[in-house]
């Protein structure tokens, strides 16, 4: 009963567009404990998914604020983060993460099926493994990042499972090792980021052997010291620009040339603390606002609410 009222929701959603109203420049969402850590949002329905590290659940929000709950784990230690919505199969993936394993659990890749509120395809990546942030080319196949190992995941339509990836630079260097990714525009390369110690690699799609480390220009990447630059999180491409998401701040790569190995770098504190990744909405950029680092290695209570935001890209003009 519970899906039939969501996809009922859902199927009244394209309201919002037709009526050419902008969605709102945040929302606020209803947990106080869930750590919500992934984003993605699905074109189709105009509707953010917000996953959580604890709990079990996933959240579905509507363009106009709404929130229910999508899918709920029989296990609360199921922890859920990277999300990312194929919206041309109409299916939902998200890293799935048992925690009763830590501090190296096992992990899986799991997709729903967006429109039934379903699960319909689950792939084991062993133990150990950490699926950290996941996202998808045109023809489907699925790439995930491992947090534990120096390894990116394909999954191809038949969810046959490989290592696309590897190489003793995407070892960590502390907790976490890699952690988003995203492919770049064109189709040819995938940036992907490491978060202990901070660094973004570029990986040819074509030739995953051939990885190069991006270097910057202008302000300093991860901006060394700051505490607001723990590590890289999440990064989005909006339009030809990257975005990569920290827990206080939110830095703008601009590449040079054409082989997504050299960035100039702007950087805006201008955003709350908390951040974790993002995801492009309508042509604009929205983050999630989860209190996950203060939480997790501060040991401070979060500061609620939690929310999804707007990213306002003249914070990077004229810098």
């Amino acid at each position: 009963m519970k899906n039939k009222v969501l996809l009922s929701i859902a199927a009244a959603l394209p309201v919002l567009a037709s009526c050419d109203i902008p969605l709102p420049e945040q929302y606020a969402l209803a947990s106080s404990s869930s750590l919500p850590e992934g984003i993605a949002y699905d074109e189709w329905t105009y509707s953010f998914f917000a996953t959580a590290i604890n709990g079990g659940e996933i959240t579905r929000i509507s363009g106009l604020g709404q929130e229910q709950v999508f899918h709920a784990s029989d296990d609360p230690m199921v922890s859920f983060s990277g999300a990312h919505v194929d919206g041309e199969r109409r299916l939902l993936w998200v890293c799935q993460v048992d925690v009763k394993t830590d501090p190296v659990p096992n992990s899986k890749v799991v997709a729903f099926d967006i429109d039934e509120a379903a699960l319909v395809r689950s792939i084991d990546l062993g133990e150990p493994s950490f699926c950290n942030d996941l996202t998808t080319d045109e023809d489907g196949a699925v790439y995930a990042t491992d947090s534990a190992l120096p390894n990116i995941y394909r999954i191809g339509e038949d969810d046959e499972l490989e290592v696309f990836a590897t190489s003793p630079q995407f070892a960590p260097g502390g907790a976490i090792g890699l952690n988003g990714l995203d492919i770049a525009p064109g189709g040819e390369d995938l940036l992907v980021v490491k978060t202990m110690p901070p660094a973004l690699y570029r990986v040819s799609l074509a030739d995953p052997t051939d990885i190069a480390e991006v270097t910057f220009s202008g302000d300093p990447f991860a901006v060394p010291g700051d505490p607001r630059f723990p590590g890289p999180d999440g990064l989005e491409f909006l339009g030809d620009e990257l975005y990569v998401i920290y827990d206080g701040g939110v830095q703008q790569l601009t590449f040079s040339g054409d082989d997504h190995t050299q960035a100039e770098v702007r950087t805006t504190t201008s955003v709350p603390t908390g951040l974790t990744s993002a995801t492009v909405a309508e042509g604009r950029l929205y983050l999630i606002d989860s209190e996950v680092y203060r939480v997790l290695y501060m040991f401070q209570p979060p500061e609620l609410p939690f929310k999804i935001l707007h990213l306002d890209a003249s914070l990077f003009a004229a810098m």
